[in-house]
């Protein structure tokens, strides 16, 4: 983790679940997205993800519409929201008791690398990573490998077609052990389960934000 990170909002009280996945989702991982962060909601979790398009995005849209708790790392400064077309979804997200946080200089613009940078931290400060739809160049496969082997968190992932490549990064995930989630019950099994430690770790992540720095 950075020694510091900077923050627009106010970082929340709730266990965190990593909803990550494809920039260009498919139908049917949007389709999942309604019943994966009403899960996380209703089970008193809030959602981490990178606030990028695609399933990022739409997962930020969900938990927000259901008056959840949403927190969005981003690979540039405060001052530089990317991408531009996100601005209001980011505005609501600090305004609706969440937060936006980065690791870098307010002005710092978007470069590419600074995206697979900032996974770390998505892992970092979620409770349990859930990965929608990944590729196998999905930048999503690197928030799940770091939070597997570096932070010990449970990686899950949703099934897709064996034969489409949309679903290729997803199903290796399935194949080297993710939890299979199939449905909304297994999802709300599995945040059951993790329950107990979660809110324990939200505690610590609370600690760990108060050396954050704020910004307006």
């Amino acid at each position: 983790m950075p020694l510091r990170v900077r923050l627009r909002g106010v970082f929340p009280r709730v266990p965190l679940l990593a909803v990550v996945g494809s920039r260009r989702p498919t139908r049917d991982a949007l389709s999942s997205l309604p019943w994966v962060v009403e899960a996380a909601v209703s089970s008193g979790w809030g959602v981490v993800s990178g606030g990028a398009r695609g399933v990022d995005g739409a997962a930020h849209h969900e938990c927000l519409c259901r008056r959840g708790t949403t927190v969005a790392v981003l690979g540039s400064g405060l001052s530089q929201l990317y991408p531009p077309e996100h601005a209001d979804l980011f505005r609501r997200i600090a305004e609706q008791d969440g937060c936006l946080l980065s690791e870098y200089e307010d002005h710092a613009p978007p470069r590419p690398w600074r995206f697979p940078q900032r996974n770390r931290l998505i892992s970092g400060f979620s409770d349990a990573v859930l990965v929608v739809q990944a590729g196998e160049a999905s930048g999503s496969l690197v928030t799940a490998k770091i939070a597997a082997e570096f932070h010990g968190k449970t990686v899950m992932a949703l099934p897709g077609s064996a034969c489409s490549p949309e679903w290729a990064g997803s199903n290796r995930l399935l194949r080297d052990g993710a939890l299979l989630v199939n449905n909304q019950d297994d999802l709300l099994a599995v945040l059951a389960l993790l329950q107990k430690s979660a809110e324990a770790n939200a505690k610590q992540n609370e600690d760990d934000a108060g050396s954050v720095g704020k910004n307006g």
